[in-house]
């Protein structure tokens, strides 16, 4: 019966400690308003700063304060709060770049004028705002907080002393209730049979179920220890009625959005080409059988993939191979020229027996049969007992192996492709010949993102594939590519256009698969504004059209605003 109270006190109490999440908006003008479930808020901007300012269910004034033009939050900053003319004191810091403020004067309801005066470094600036303040707190809302203030309140000594407290009395009730034996005729309720009395014989353990619940009562403790510390929870972003996203600055600073002003500028015209990594020639060899044979290693092995090797070195030989017939003549020739230079060595040794006697001319002439019959015999003996080393033509990576030991190969079979990493090249096909009649500039993006900076380094005089090939070279180094892997080239012409440079992360998809940027009218909502787009170098977007200048546009985190639903 203890267990069961203890367990519907924790179950009763859990409503009351459950996350309400805060968040932030404020309506200027014709601006669509907050969520009916947001707090008390309100905001304001300069051209320096931009401060968010939401009313708890405690009466505290809680403040986010970041730049206006990149939204990024300011730290260590002073802001004074005056409400109606009154001071009411300088907020504290809760965690970085929040502050909170509590003063009597945010109890009493009706509309009520803050100035906020905000010192960062050697920049100051005041900011006023607007803020109702209701008679009653809403129900449901709570005040708005970061991940930073639930890591600081974990940080907190009694948070943790209060965890360990009541992890310890659930282990102490657990221990009590531990199984023991029950007196005989003991009625307690079947786990088979549902409510159904019986009878358990004398030194029965109780029942599994019943024996478990101090165990779910500890667990219990434990994952409302993290909720009881979560004193200040946190708002999720929504959609509104009207398309646009309210995203809370809590939210903001946990997605790590960031934004920046849209400004007319020019760029180069820039063509799309498909293209792929190639090796560079000057930095990459083949190696190719010169003649059929048997493949065999080297000392150590055949090299590996990825292995790097010098420039001559032996990679395997190969053994010749031919006919039967062809052998045997081989061999009979080499018989031959053995009985040969038998004979010229010992022509040899009795002509220089008899120096002085026999003239010097035929001594000299036949040594040089007998060399030249010695040059015959070790021309056809590599024939049948000789094999050929198979060297580098370059020094690099080993990155293709088409051997095994024992393999019989036919002439210029491929047999290894080496590579030098740090020597890449992008090999692109132009359809358009006059397009690409000038290059300027040109940059290439791998399939994953990755952006490569190229060099131009020529164009082919031959069509192929009814296109004109055009070679890049990879500069800077971009390690993890391979030779084969297909990029999208970029390539920059003279020709100029005008429009509004944005990062590439800042356009995404919409559902509907168009294009679209997310333009921040007001410190908590955001605006898809459909563009569209010319890409300039992997890393960089040119919107011609769809967007307004001076409009301040979400320059990292877009992905993440497009999936708030």
């Amino acid at each position: 019966m203890l267990i069961r109270i203890l367990l519907l006190v924790t179950l009763l109490a859990a409503p009351s400690l459950r996350p309400a999440f805060s968040h932030e908006g404020h309506a200027h003008g014709d601006e669509p308003a907050p969520p009916a479930a947001a707090a008390p808020r309100a905001e304001a901007h300069s051209d320096l700063f931009e401060i968010v300012a939401v009313l708890g269910p405690d009466r505290r004034l809680w403040l986010y304060l970041d730049r206006h033009a990149t939204s990024q939050p300011i730290d260590g900053a002073t802001v004074q709060v005056t409400l109606d003319g009154q001071d009411i004191g300088t907020a504290t810091r809760a965690s970085e770049a929040i502050y909170v403020l509590a003063n009597p004067a945010l109890e009493r309801p009706g509309p009520r004028n803050l100035v906020f005066t905000i010192t960062a470094g050697e920049e100051m600036d005041l900011l006023p705002a607007a803020l109702e303040i209701p008679a009653t707190a809403a129900a449901g809302t709570a005040a708005p907080a970061s991940s930073a203030l639930m890591l600081t309140a974990l940080r907190e000594p009694y948070v943790w002393a209060a965890g360990v407290f009541l992890l310890l009395v659930g282990v102490a009730i657990g221990r009590a209730a531990a199984p023991r034996p029950l007196p005989p005729l003991v009625v307690v309720e079947s786990p088979a049979t549902g409510t159904r009395p019986h009878a358990l014989p004398s030194g029965a353990p109780i029942p599994e179920r019943v024996a478990a619940a101090p165990a779910m009562l500890a667990l219990a403790t434990i994952l409302l220890l993290p909720v009881m510390a979560w004193a200040q929870p946190l708002d999720a972003p929504r959609r509104q009625p009207d398309g646009s996203i309210f995203v809370p600055k809590p939210s903001q600073r946990l997605l790590g959005l960031r934004t920046g002003p849209a400004e007319l500028g020019e760029a180069s015209v820039t063509i799309h080409l498909t293209g792929q990594v190639v090796a560079d020639p000057n930095a990459s060899g083949r190696v190719q059988a010169s003649e059929a044979g048997r493949i065999e290693p080297p000392e150590g092995g055949f090299p590996a993939l990825g292995q790097r090797v010098a420039r001559g070195e032996v990679l395997g030989y190969v053994v010749p191979i031919m006919a039967a017939q062809d052998r045997v003549g081989v061999r009979a020739s080499i018989a031959e020229l053995d009985a040969l230079i038998v004979i010229g060595e010992a022509r040899v040794r009795r002509l220089t027996a008899l120096t002085g006697t026999v003239a010097a001319r035929e001594i000299s002439d036949a040594r040089a049969d007998l060399e030249g019959l010695r040059q015959r015999r070790a021309a056809n003996l590599p024939a049948v007992t000789g094999r050929e080393p198979i060297v580098a033509p370059s020094a690099g990576l080993i990155s293709v192996v088409r051997v095994a030991a024992g393999q019989v190969i036919q002439a210029q079979e491929p047999l290894f492709d080496i590579v030098d990493p740090a020597r890449l090249w992008v090999e692109a096909i132009a359809f358009d010949t006059s397009a690409v009649a000038e290059v300027s500039g040109a940059s290439a993006v791998t399939a994953g993102g990755q952006a490569l900076r190229l060099g131009f380094v020529g164009r082919g005089m031959t069509l192929r594939q009814q296109g004109l090939p055009l070679h890049f070279r990879i500069e800077g180094g971009a390690p993890g590519l391979a030779v084969g892997q297909p990029v999208t080239v970029l390539v920059q012409t003279p020709r100029r256009t005008t429009g509004i440079v944005l990062p590439a992360d800042a356009v995404v998809r919409n559902p509907e698969g168009g294009q679209v940027v997310y333009e921040m009218p007001s410190a908590e909502r955001f605006l898809p504004r459909p563009v569209r787009v010319q890409p300039l170098d992997g890393q960089r977007v040119l919107v011609t059209a769809g967007l307004d200048r001076g409009a301040r546009v979400v320059t990292r985190g877009a992905g993440l605003i497009a999936q708030v639903r």
